[in-house]
């Protein structure tokens, strides 16, 4: 107590010498265990708000001064519970925010000037907060943890649901994937390895521009017509080999020609700044001829006929053979990206695949079809309609997962609320006459001071 005594009055002749200036620099508002609530912290949010077109009254400004008390406690209780945030994780989220304001302005230069402050010192100001803020997460990510629900309380949350409150689910499927991609030959791989190392040395000697040759050969259209260029990019971004070859080669360098799954690539490397690189690139694709198409499609006719005689099950034949490796481990079985499961919306589905799958009967494979994919890479495909859901409205037989998911997010509120209170019985909290009497759902205690 006598530490929050301390700390509130140096606080407050802070405060006050500014105002005698005439100009307030800023204020605590509010102090939960050792974390303060500053005056601009409200004003800042309530200025974005403002800025969105929201308005901002009382209601809205308790609400932000209640979401800022609960940072706080959690940041305060992750400290007491001995938890951290590595660096690693900080300047991953710092470069991640660079790298969307840049994206967003166009450069560095646009950001700083924008900004009224250099990259450097931007991310300097940025980092307490950042840790802050990871801090929490990570203290709300253990109380969530915990939340676990039985199919007791699933049945019981379900049940409570009023009936029309109960949602209408669209028709799905459940549905298989085997696919082959025709492979290329190494003697094309060389050859185009061969070509795209000529390409490097005449860059490298200054006999050809980097921008030209892009032009004239990479098989990136992201970056085809911009040079072969892409400006500020977070490590991780890319995939790995690529990235491998950038650090290696170092501001200003040349890498060799490697190999990535997209194809052949040699870089030039512009800028590296921390965990962010400026970078050029010729990509350059080996082909599949005529025989390897052939080869592919004589081997799924092969499969498909092995698969109909029974001397193979589907599930088999996707684990042994099938080039897409996400489908190939669960046994050609497709999973949904965005729910996780394996039910599918049939209005969310390509429709070049959905016209395949819709002659299909429960149990049924298809034909092989010629399909290509968004490289442009040609690829056999078999399909088996593994079970249809009709149209329907939820139920616990064939949407529990549905409903696991919303007991659970129930249950992790109820266990929110109850460690709040619990923390609030247990920690210091203190309130400037300015916000006091801004309206909070929870019943924050406070001392009197």
């Amino acid at each position: 107590m006598k530490y929050f005594i301390a700390l509130l009055s140096l606080l407050t002749i802070g405060s006050s010498f500014a105002q005698d200036k005439g100009e307030l620099i800023d204020k605590v508002v509010a102090v939960v265990g050792n974390e303060i609530v500053l005056h601009s912290e409200i004003e800042s949010q309530a200025l974005q708000y403002a800025e969105q077109g929201m308005k901002v009254g009382a209601k809205e400004k308790g609400q932000i001064l209640e979401d800022l008390l609960f940072q706080k406690l959690l940041v305060h209780h992750a400290k007491i519970d001995s938890l951290e945030v590595g660096d690693a994780a900080i300047q991953s989220e710092i470069e991640r925010r660079l790298e969307y304001f840049i994206q967003v302005f166009g450069s560095i230069e646009a950001f700083e000037e924008y900004f009224g402050t250099s990259v450097a010192q931007w991310k300097s100001e940025l980092r307490d907060p950042i840790e802050e803020q990871l801090l929490a997460q990570q203290m709300q990510g253990q109380i969530d943890s915990r939340v676990r629900s039985t199919p007791a309380q699933v049945k019981a949350y379900y049940d409570q649901l009023p009936p029309d409150s109960i949602p209408l689910i669209n028709a799905e499927i459940q549905y298989g994937m085997i696919e082959l991609k025709p492979q290329v030959r190494e003697e094309e791989k060389e050859a185009t390895r061969a070509l795209l190392d000529s390409i490097r040395t005449l860059v490298m000697r200054g006999e050809m521009p980097m921008d030209l040759a892009a032009f004239n050969y990479s098989e990136d259209p992201g970056s085809k017509y911009k040079g072969g260029c892409y400006e500020a990019v977070r490590r991780g971004q890319f995939v790995p080999e690529y990235e491998a070859a950038v650090f290696i080669a170092g501001d200003g360098a040349f890498t060799p020609v490697f190999e990535s799954d997209f194809g052949f690539h040699f870089v030039k490397v512009n800028a590296i700044r921390g965990e962010v690189y400026n970078s050029c690139h010729v990509l350059m694709k080996p082909k599949v001829n005529d025989d390897d198409v052939v080869a592919a499609q004589v081997k799924m006719d092969s499969l498909v006929a092995a698969i109909k005689s029974e001397r193979v099950s589907f599930k088999q034949a996707a684990i042994r053979y099938s080039t897409n490796e996400e489908s190939a481990n669960q046994g050609g079985v497709v999973s949904n990206p965005q729910t996780g499961g394996n039910r599918h919306d049939v209005t969310g589905i390509d429709p070049k695949v959905f016209f395949i799958l819709d002659k299909l009967e429960k149990g049924e494979i298809s034909e092989p079809s010629l399909l290509t994919d968004e490289d442009g890479v040609k690829k056999f495909v078999i399909y088996k309609m593994i079970d249809r859901i009709d149209a329907h409205r939820a139920n616990l037989q064939l949407d529990y997962l549905l409903f696991q998911r919303e007991a659970e997010n129930e249950l992790r509120d109820e266990a929110l609320s109850k460690w709040i209170k619990r923390k609030l019985d247990a920690t210091y909290i203190w309130f400037n006459t300015d916000v006091e009497n801004l309206p909070l759902k929870n019943r924050w205690v406070r001392s009197e001071g």
